[in-house]
């Protein structure tokens, strides 16, 4: 009997362990990024942002402008897009940030290994927001 009692302790235990180890992890954020049209903000609400890869952070932009837009990022892809449409008063699709290039080995966990900056176009005018990676 006491072996048993001992046995159930030691899972209540583990189990108790295993549950604090899965809320340390972050839950994944979603970042939405408003295509605002205002040249005071670079056209966007946030002008820079950053996104987690490991923890599978999100990334949308919602156009407010009655304008079709257009996300350029030039050479370098942005989680495998180099331009992205967001029709006026729509929504782009949603990028995940574990589709981003792994950073060095040992690279900082909150330090921004990528950096990326992209144009937004809309109706003829363009704004160059940008945005970083962390590991």
């Amino acid at each position: 009997m006491r072996k048993a009692f001992g046995i159930v302790i030691g899972c209540i235990l583990l189990c108790g362990l295993a549950t604090a180890a899965m809320l340390a992890v972050p839950p994944p954020t979603p970042v939405t990024v408003t295509i605002n049209g205002d040249m005071d903000t670079d056209g966007v609400d946030t002008p820079w942002f950053e996104l987690s890869r490991s923890a599978g952070d999100t990334v949308q932009w919602a156009n407010s402008t009655n304008s079709n837009c257009t996300l350029s990022f030039g050479k370098k892809k942005f989680l495998k897009q180099s331009e992205i449409d967001v029709p006026a008063k729509g929504q782009s699709i949603v990028l995940n940030a574990s589709d981003a290039p792994a950073p060095k080995a040992g690279w900082p966990p909150n330090k921004v290994y990528k950096v990326y900056k992209y144009t937004v176009e809309c109706g003829g005018v363009s704004f160059d927001p940008g945005g970083g990676m962390r590991p």
